[in-house]
């Protein structure tokens, strides 16, 4: 799921990026929260053999248990982010939807680990 993860984090960047370029900004920052999950699949590819080796544990529980920190860092973010819409609505539809992704992004990375 390498791959899988490198192209969710390069077309997520080009949302955030599509978005600074026409200068909204608030949009483009609400959209960095779910860089992190596929980040941290990609650095957990790469380092979670070493991990695992370091800290003695089987290299399923090091590469879980970096996704799901990503999940939780990234929903707390998610969740401070959402103040800055001013309707409630949108607030709520932007919470949902993001906690949505990140979680089916990240049940998706483990199962298939």
């Amino acid at each position: 799921m390498l791959v899988e993860s490198m192209v969710i984090f390069g077309l997520i960047f080009a949302v955030a990026v599509i978005y600074l370029r026409r200068k909204k900004a608030r949009y483009a920052v609400a959209t960095v929260p779910l860089l992190l999950l596929p980040f941290m699949n990609i650095i957990a590819n790469f380092l979670g053999d070493k991990l695992s080796n370091l800290l003695k544990m089987e290299y399923f529980v090091v590469y879980s248990f970096l996704n799901l920190l990503a999940v939780v860092i990234s929903c707390l973010i998610i969740g401070i982010c959402s103040v800055k819409f001013s309707r409630k609505s949108t607030r709520a539809a932007y919470v949902v939807m993001s906690l949505i992704f990140n979680i089916a992004l990240a049940s998706i990375l483990i199962f298939n680990a």
